[in-house]
């Protein structure tokens, strides 16, 4: 499908009808321009326009978006050409950019294969016509070429251009912007300048809590936002770029951190980005890493099935919990030995812990505000107590 934007270049208004000028016999008169049409794979030659050159170029159907004014005047206009063609228009109000934008995202929506001539039209529509085609990207990634008649010599000789890069270009913008505030990826395929698959895994590793994954996607990732910043192609777009980067620079620690200070790090993250259970599952697993850390000497002669029971059975250490608990058993004077260090530890955890339960559920008391604060306020509890090297001696 060819689809072509009519202007009313050349036509003068007569009773607010666009007509074609005539010589005094009667004839049309249209001054011709060369169209270089070398990109396209077609000959190059005179026309009166970028739609005749379409009509005479290409054997497709074809749709033609303008006002009342300017599909009349091109019917006049280019009358030989268009009675050889299957053409169908589409009119839309003067100027009107919800019907212009409307009309040619339906239209990409109804073709897998689509040349969309923006070369003439109101001054608004090659910005349309490029935002319709980017939204149509991310619906199903068509086939969708964008041409547009590039001025050589002035009313005499253009040069036919593809717009797709700048469309990618402004895909990958809008996909930053998000990526920013959201820290979440939309897939979009067939794209050369993005790895999006990046973005996309390190996207899920994130909002899954897969610390792992986290690390090792998120060095995936600074590569490629190098590799994007290096790109001369993309230099319009390099303070975004860098935006990004400075987003996730917190990241660049995570190497050199024990586990509870990366879950920290993601925690404070999570919360920035209003993901509030996933940063509550980071605060709670810190606290929790760190205790164990704390208890290393603890249970340096202790056998756990894995980590999880480890954690557990300090936990339980911390609450006085003994049933099932390997540490108690084999020091029963631990708990009172430790107990105001435990119960100030304990205090904190089982309020993190009720917190995490009623996010868990449905929630029909306290509003997204007041949870905000008291997980901020949470995050100030817990990395006080970190700094204060709680549990850092405990007594045998």
């Amino acid at each position: 499908m060819i689809i072509s934007i009519l202007g009313t270049s050349g036509a003068f208004f007569d009773s607010k009808e666009c007509l074609p000028q005539r010589d005094d016999e009667g004839n049309i008169k249209f001054q011709s321009a060369k169209y270089d049409s070398e990109l396209l794979g077609k000959e190059s030659g005179n026309y009166k326009n970028s739609t005749e050159f379409l009509l005479e170029s290409f054997d497709d159907d074809f749709v033609f978006i303008g006002t009342k004014c300017a599909i009349n005047f091109q019917k006049i206009i280019l009358a030989d050409s268009i009675k050889k063609k299957r053409v169908i228009y589409e009119i839309v109000e003067d100027d009107s950019l919800d019907d212009i934008f409307e009309k040619i995202l339906s239209l990409i929506q109804s073709s897998d294969k689509i040349l969309l001539d923006i070369t003439h039209g109101f001054r608004h529509q090659p910005i349309m016509a490029i935002f319709a085609s980017t939204l149509s990207q991310f619906l199903d990634g068509r086939d969708l070429k964008i041409i547009f008649a590039k001025e050589i010599n002035q009313f005499e000789e253009y040069r036919y251009i593809y717009l797709n890069e700048y469309i990618e270009i402004t895909q990958i913008s809008l996909l930053l912007t998000g990526f920013i505030r959201t820290l979440n990826f939309i897939p979009v395929t067939n794209m050369s300048f993005l790895d999006n698959k990046v973005f996309e895994d390190f996207s899920k590793s994130l909002l899954s809590n897969d610390i792992l994954g986290v690390e090792r996607n998120y060095l995936l990732l600074k590569d490629e936002l190098k590799r994007l910043q290096d790109n001369q192609e993309l230099k319009h777009i390099s303070t975004l770029i860098t935006k990004v980067q400075e987003e996730l620079k917190s990241l660049d620690m995570l190497p050199f951190f024990e586990a509870y200070q990366k879950y920290m790090v993601l925690s404070k993250l999570m919360i920035e980005k209003n993901y509030l259970i996933v940063s509550l599952a980071y605060i709670f697993e810190a606290l929790r890493e760190y205790c164990s850390y704390r208890f290393r000497d603890v249970c340096r002669d202790i056998k756990f099935k894995d980590e999880y029971e480890r954690n557990d059975n300090v936990m339980k250490t911390i609450s006085n919990f003994k049933p099932q608990n390997k540490i108690l058993s084999r020091n029963h004077a631990l708990y009172n030995k430790n107990k105001k260090t435990f119960t100030r530890v304990n205090e904190l955890y089982n309020r993190i812990r009720k917190r995490r339960n009623a996010l868990a559920h449905i929630n029909q008391t306290k509003n997204f505000v007041s949870i905000k604060e008291d997980l901020n306020q949470i995050i100030i509890d817990v990395e006080q107590l970190f700094n204060q090297e709680v549990l850092k001696s405990i007594y045998l």
